[in-house]
């Protein structure tokens, strides 16, 4: 087999996006945009490399799958992104903003969180948190057994 540089795949979405059937396969780093009004699901079959994502607009997108890490770069507007059936090792939040609302999956670490305006991160019960930064009124809500409490930290 060749040696060589890792292979990057782009995939761009804009304007009125209506997807059921994405398909993100395990050929190297995977960089999504998505701008507009959009309405994206589909299956991530990637463990050994990492999802990129840039979302701006209104809508909502929803994963299943395996990959090795996702890393939401910027998250704008009234959207949903539901990673809740997707098992990675590592959540990167580095910019969520407007009425972002994501749901995390299985992950180990989620690191860093940072939230603005009323963007809210759901997580679950046992996921470590490195670096939240919270303003506005952002928020982290957790999910236990015994239903859903916002997480503070000291700042």
């Amino acid at each position: 087999m060749a040696k060589g540089r890792k292979r990057k795949v782009k995939l761009v979405f804009s304007g009125e996006v209506n997807h059921d059937d994405l398909l993100i396969g395990s050929h190297g780093n995977t960089e999504l945009r998505v701008r507009g009004n959009f309405q994206l699901s589909g299956i991530i079959y990637s463990p050994k490399y990492t999802v990129f994502l840039h979302i701006k607009g209104n809508g909502r997108i929803a994963f299943r799958g395996k990959c090795h890490s996702i890393v939401i770069r910027q998250m704008q507007g009234d959207c949903t992104l539901d990673l809740s059936e997707v098992t990675y090792k590592e959540l990167q939040c580095e910019s969520l903003q407007g009425k972002s609302v994501v749901i995390a999956g299985n992950a180990r670490a989620i690191t860093p969180a940072i939230l603005a305006d009323d963007a809210t991160l759901h997580v679950h019960q046992r996921q470590l948190i490195f670096n939240p930064v919270t303003t506005g009124n952002a928020r982290i809500l957790s999910t236990s057994p015994s239903g859903v409490e916002e997480l503070t930290f000291d700042q």
